[in-house]
């Protein structure tokens, strides 16, 4: 019984570094194949970076639009956007 535990967290581990090195080299190749289509440069143009909501009933949905402009001369590809 004393063994199970080791050998189990052995075979966790093991599965585990093989997602990791398998997921690395499948975004390394996902990279190159999209930087291999690309030439020139984006260049992000953002005017008003934050916005001050008014006061809302609790529950509301409020939305607003943050306008992004490329004005470089390559693909701009936006990817992870986050809350704040």
């Amino acid at each position: 019984m004393n063994m199970r535990i080791p050998v189990l967290l052995s075979v966790l581990a093991v599965l585990w570094g093989a997602t990791v090195v398998f997921g690395a080299s499948s975004q390394a190749a996902e990279q190159t194949s999209a930087d291999a289509g690309t030439t020139g440069t984006p260049v992000v143009v953002m005017t008003g970076l934050t916005y001050e909501f008014t006061p809302v009933v609790d529950g509301t949905e409020i939305t607003h639009d943050f306008p992004i402009k490329n004005t470089g001369n390559g693909p701009l590809a936006i990817e992870r956007v986050r809350t704040g």
